[in-house]
C-alpha cells in the first residue's frame, strides 16, 4: 500500500524540540495561547469554572521575556552587518532581487534560512526548473521569465521523508518528500482554503530525477500530477535531485541539534517562575490593616459605618485597643530563581539581555567573540556552501557559464573605522606604496563600498565624478593675467 504521508522516526522524535523553540521565538502571545502546555495549572485536578478563571488570571499576570527570540534576531543581524558577496553569471543577475519567483531576494531568503537553522538546526532548499523541450534556453524565454530557475525554501517540518543510496563512491539523495500547503481560491473568487499536498522528488533506478505531486483529500491522498522529468538547459534529464539539506552542524541528511533549544527551555522556566512571582505579589503585595482589643459594640459600629484608610479618617479605638498594618515579608525564592535563569540565558548566548561590565583587553574581547559565535559561524558557513551549490544548479538550468559564489560574513565583531589608519592607508595609496585595489577592499570589508562593486566599476565612477582640471581650456584671461586695480 502506497503511503506518501509516511514520516521517519527521527523526524517524529524532533517534533517536540522544534515546536518548543518555534513557539518561544514567536513570543508571549503564542506561549500564553498554549495554556498549560508551558504553564502548568496550580491545581490541575480541580475542573471547576472558578479554578479555570483563577488559572486564566494566573497566566495573564505572568510575564514572558522573550530572550530567545531577541537573541536569534541579534545573531542574524550580526551576520548581515556586512553585506554578503554574490557572484553569478549575467543570466542569474535576477537572484539579487528575486530568487524564489515571489519577489524575495537571495539576501532576504538567506536571512530567513539562518533564523530557521538557529531555531531548529535544519532546513531545505529546492532548485526548481521550467521544462525545456530541447536545446538551450532562448533569450526570449529568459526575459519572459518562463525559463527562470528558482530556489524554494522548506522548513524542517515540511521535509517528512528522505532516503539516500550509494552510487559509485558517493551517497546521493534517492527520495525526498515535501509537505506543502497551497492556498486555493473558493468558487466565489473572494475566499480561499488551504490544501495539503506532497511533492515527491525521486531518483529512479536509471538514475533520472523525477517529480510527482499528491494531494490530501477528505478520504484519501491521491496523485494529482504524475511523474515528470525536469530537464536542464540542454534539454537533458537531471542525474541528481537538486535539493540541498542545511544543518547547524553540516549539510548532510541527518537532523542536527537546535542551537537555541537549551535557551528556549530555560526561557520557559523563567516564564513559570514569573507566574509564581506575580501571583505572590498579587496575593500578599498589598498592605493589610488589622485591629485588636475591640469589644462587640465597637465591632458592630465599624461594621455598620465601614472603615476608611487615610490621614483624614482616624480610627477611634476603645481603651486598650491597638491597630497596625501588616506587610508580608519579601518572598525572594521565585525572584532568585528568575535571576538565576536569566544568568543561564546570558551564558547560553543571550547577548541582548546583559553585556559584561568588566574591562577587557582587545585579545580577550576577540577570544570571547570567537567562542560566543562559534555555532553561528558554522551555521553561516553551511548556508554559504548551500547557496553556492544551488547557484551552480541554477546556472546549469539556464546553460550559463561563469563563476557562482554566495559568501556570507563570518566576522561578527563590531566593525569600526579608525580615522588614523584610514588616513595612513590613503596617504600610502597617494604615495604609491599601496595598490588602490587593496585600499578599496579594506573599505569593502567595512561596508563603506558596496562589496559587489569591482575595481573597474569603482575606477570608472571616480573618473566620471572627478574628471580633474580641463587642460585644453583656451579661455583668455583679461589684463594679461595681472590683478585689476580695486
Amino acid at each position: 500500500m502506497t503511503d506518501v504521508t509516511f514520516t521517519r522516526d527521527d523526524y517524529k522524535a524532533a517534533q517536540y524540540r522544534w515546536k518548543l523553540v518555534r513557539d518561544v521565538c514567536k513570543g508571549s502571545e503564542t506561549i500564553k495561547a498554549a495554556g498549560d502546555k508551558y504553564l502548568p495549572r496550580p491545581n490541575a485536578s480541580d475542573t471547576s469554572q472558578d479554578n479555570k478563571d483563577r488559572y486564566d488570571a494566573y497566566k495573564k499576570r505572568a510575564v514572558f521575556y522573550n530572550a530567545t527570540g531577541r537573541t536569534k534576531h541579534s545573531l542574524v543581524g550580526a551576520v548581515f552587518r556586512t553585506w554578503p558577496t554574490l557572484t553569478v553569471p549575467g543570466a542569474l543577475d535576477y537572484v539579487s532581487k528575486d530568487i524564489d519567483g515571489q519577489g524575495v531576494s537571495v539576501y532576504q531568503q538567506s536571512q530567513s534560512v539562518i533564523g530557521h537553522l538557529l531555531e531548529v538546526g535544519r532546513h531545505g532548499l529546492l532548485v526548481d526548473y521550467a521544462a525545456v523541450v530541447a536545446g538551450s534556453v532562448s533569450k526570449a524565454d529568459e526575459q519572459a521569465g518562463r525559463a527562470r530557475a528558482n530556489v524554494a525554501s522548506y522548513p524542517a517540518e515540511a521535509i517528512i521523508n528522505w532516503k539516500t543510496r550509494q552510487v559509485g563512491g558517493q551517497h546521493l539523495l534517492s527520495l525526498v518528500v515535501l509537505r506543502e500547503t497551497v492556498d486555493v481560491d473558493t468558487d466565489d473568487g473572494f475566499g480561499s482554503e488551504q490544501v495539503v499536498q506532497y511533492r515527491v522528488l525521486r531518483l529512479d533506478d536509471a538514475g533520472v530525477y523525477t517529480q510527482e505531486v499528491w494531494e490530501e483529500g477528505s478520504n484519501k491522498t491521491a496523485m494529482t500530477v504524475p511523474p515528470f522529468t525536469p530537464l536542464n538547459g540542454l534539454g537533458q534529464p537531471w542525474r541528481v535531485i537538486p535539493f540541498q539539506f542545511l544543518g547547524s552542524e553540516n549539510n548532510d541528511t541527518s537532523i542536527d541539534d537546535s542551537p537555541l533549544y537549551d535557551m528556549a527551555e530555560v526561557n520557559i522556566g523563567h516564564y513559570r517562575n514569573s507566574a509564581d512571582y506575580e501571583e505572590a505579589a498579587y496575593l500578599v503585595g498589598q498592605p493589610q490593616p488589622w485591629m485588636a482589643g475591640l469589644d462587640e459594640q465597637w465591632r458592630d459600629h465599624m461594621e455598620k459605618n465601614g472603615i476608611f484608610l487615610g490621614s483624614r479618617a482616624p480610627w477611634l479605638l476603645p481603651v486598650s485597643g491597638t491597630c497596625g498594618v501588616w506587610q508580608a515579608q519579601p518572598n525572594t525564592v521565585a525572584k532568585e530563581a528568575m535571576d538565576s535563569k536569566k544568568e543561564d540565558m546570558v551564558s547560553l548566548g543571550a547577548r541582548l539581555i546583559e553585556r559584561g561590565s568588566a574591562v577587557k583587553t582587545a585579545t580577550q574581547a576577540d577570544n570571547d567573540s570567537a567562542a560566543e559565535h562559534s555555532v553561528l559561524s558554522l551555521v553561516v558557513s553551511n548556508v554559504s556552501e548551500a547557496y553556492s551549490q544551488c547557484l551552480v544548479w541554477m546556472a546549469a538550468f539556464v546553460n550559463a557559464s561563469g563563476e557562482t559564489l554566495y559568501k556570507l560574513n563570518q566576522d561578527f565583531s563590531q566593525i569600526t573605522l579608525d580615522a588614523t589608519i584610514l588616513t595612513a592607508l590613503f596617504n600610502a595609496v597617494q604615495g604609491g606604496k599601496l595598490p588602490a585595489g587593496d585600499f578599496w577592499q579594506y573599505l569593502r570589508d567595512r561596508g563603506v563600498i558596496d562589496p559587489e562593486k569591482t575595481n573597474d566599476q569603482i575606477r570608472d565612477e571616480l573618473e566620471t565624478e572627478n574628471p580633474g582640471p580641463n587642460l585644453d581650456d583656451t579661455e583668455v584671461i583679461p589684463n594679461g593675467g595681472k590683478p585689476s586695480n580695486p
